[in-house]
């Protein structure tokens, strides 16, 4: 359950007492490939590119199309 705002510095309300979570990561980059590993998953995330942004940004035929941190977001937000 969580607590309603209360009143924070200089009058205005906050939303939360404390954060209950802080995301851990790091970003590798590999081959033109950022590998993101995130918090306590062992197996890193891979973003890339597809589509005209591989055309777009030169990307060598040789490195497989792989979704973009764009594609992450947009599926994340349902849509």
């Amino acid at each position: 359950m969580l607590a309603a705002p209360t009143a924070g510095a200089y009058g205005r309300r906050k939303v939360a007492e404390d954060f209950v979570y802080i995301s851990h990561n790091r970003l590798e980059m590999r081959n033109g490939l950022r590998h993101a590993y995130l918090g306590e998953v062992v197996d890193p995330i891979i973003y890339g590119m597809q589509g005209a942004l591989r055309q777009y940004y030169g990307v060598p035929a040789e490195v497989p199309p792989m979704a973009s941190t764009l594609d992450h977001i947009v599926a994340a937000v349902g849509g």
